[in-house]
């Protein structure tokens, strides 16, 4: 039972040299702890004989596997690194939109869902104007089924005239993924292709 558990808690005043503090107070931000609680549950972890970065620990349900802090750093350093990237994908795909003159919004709703953008065939205030869904996947091998299915749900509102894929390249990108797309209506594009692809999508027959 950690120590917190059965006596009451008492504010006490413990002095840190600034540099120290300032460091554990970038760590407790870091694992979105307030100082005071990621002081204790250190404290906790010294007086129970575990080894401080061990103490993450505690934020766990009982009962739960213990987590590796330094594999969850490493995760969440790859996360973050791909999310950079992710945004700088759907900066450029912005910009292609801009340069084309293209209407659209980014982040956009789309019934209870959101896309990457909604792009406007005509005036974007006017409900009855076509739009198309273009979703950005800088990086589709890790997450293709979820991307086709998020794909296939965006195509099915009434309001969507059709759905885009548009992926950094197709020179890695499995063949029979981009089949499973392309079997739903739903074409595949590249920077250099997206506003030629979203223009027939328009064109196409259909909603």
């Amino acid at each position: 039972m950690a120590i917190t558990d059965h006596l009451k808690h008492k504010t006490i005043g413990v002095s840190f040299p600034p540099e120290l503090r300032l460091r554990a107070a970038e760590r407790a931000r870091s694992l979105s702890l307030s100082f005071s609680k990621y002081v204790t549950l250190c404290i906790e972890s010294e007086l129970e004989g575990r080894p401080p970065q061990g103490m993450v620990e505690n934020l766990l349900p009982k009962g739960s596997e213990g987590l590796d802090l330094d594999d969850a750093i490493e995760k969440g350093k790859d996360y973050s690194v791909m999310k950079a990237a992710s945004i700088g994908f759907e900066d450029d795909i912005e910009a292609i939109l801009k340069e084309d003159e293209f209407n659209y919004k980014r982040a956009a709703p789309a019934a209870h869902l959101r896309t990457d953008f909604l792009v406007y065939k005509g005036d974007p205030e006017n409900s009855k104007t076509p739009k198309i869904a273009l979703e950005c996947k800088f990086n589709i091998a890790k997450r293709s089924t979820i991307a086709l299915g998020q794909a296939v749900i965006l195509k099915a509102l009434p309001e969507i005239k059709g759905v885009v894929l548009c992926v950094p390249y197709l020179k890695h990108f499995d063949s029979h993924v981009r089949d499973a797309f392309q079997s739903q209506g739903i074409p595949v594009a590249t920077p250099d292709t997206v506003s030629d692809v979203i223009r027939e999508a328009f064109n196409k027959k259909g909603r």
